[in-house]
């Protein structure tokens, strides 16, 4: 009884400490601030950095509260920390060379916060591996495929990172049509699909620069290979990329443009006459 009124009242006092800021931070702080990042009038650019920051904040905070409780709690026990520490020999050396990895994965998942590098939701390639960032923590980045697969990386292992959803999304289309056809005509049609699609209500808020033909790209055995390129929202590129290609072929067929595509000969020998 003595030990409980003396230590066991202490480690129920660390915890009743710790849990209410651990629930603050967890449940109370993302409802918060859930119902101020949806008024209208905040950025969507701003609410994806906020997201981001927050989701690293939890998992900070919730480390924290783990040391702090564990460095308050083993002392009462009657467990020297140090001593501990000390005697692990082998098993030490290797929970040594994991602290030093998961400093690592903290040290650059620190720098890719600061340095905004990506956030919640955006499409980036890291290495072989693309994907939208579904979770962003100061250890790990969670990417999900286009197939739907889930990718854990630790952040010690991001390099180089390509980011597709920042600033304008490039619109870019290869078109190919028939030797002899007039290219400007060609030209002509294509501005005005694209000035139709810079109009349409449903893509028009998306459509930053309207595509164009740019340029002559190649003369190949196949036909002329055209260049068509424009600028849209950031993650909307793919989208309208597959819509304007769909518009393409439609005016194509409808203005008469004539589109190369493979043909084969059969010859046949007559039969020898025996």
């Amino acid at each position: 009884m003595d030990w409980f009124f003396d230590h066991g009242v202490r480690i129920l006092g660390i915890i009743v400490a710790l849990v209410p800021v651990y629930l603050v931070f967890r449940v109370l702080f993302p409802r918060l601030l859930g119902r101020v990042l949806s008024h209208p009038a905040v950025d969507m650019d701003f609410r994806r950095r906020v997201e981001t920051l927050a989701s690293a904040a939890n998992w900070l905070v919730l480390a924290v509260l783990i040391v702090i409780g564990l460095l308050t709690v083993l002392p009462e026990l009657g467990i020297n920390i140090a001593a501990v520490l000390t005697g692990l020999g082998i098993t030490g050396v290797a929970l040594a060379l994991g602290a030093q990895l998961l400093v690592r994965d903290l040290i650059n998942g620190i720098f890719i916060l600061l340095e905004d590098q990506f956030r919640k939701g955006d499409y980036i390639a890291v290495g072989n591996l693309q994907g939208i960032v579904e979770d962003l923590s100061l250890r790990r980045t969670v990417l999900r495929d286009w197939s739907g697969v889930l990718h854990s990386i630790p952040n010690s292992l991001i390099g180089t990172v390509s980011n597709y959803t920042r600033g304008a999304g490039g619109i870019y289309l290869t078109v190919r049509v028939a030797y002899g056809e007039d290219l400007e005509r060609v030209r002509r049609i294509v501005d005005g699909v694209g000035d139709s699609l810079a109009r349409d209500p449903v893509w028009a808020q998306h459509v930053v620069e309207p595509p164009r033909l740019a340029w002559v790209e190649a003369v190949d055995d196949q036909g002329v290979v055209l260049r068509v390129r424009g600028m849209a929202r950031p993650g909307c590129q793919w989208e309208l990329s597959g819509v304007l290609r769909q518009r393409l072929m439609e005016a194509f067929v409808r203005e008469g443009v004539r589109v190369p595509f493979p043909s084969h000969v059969l010859a046949q020998d007559e039969d020898r006459k025996g």
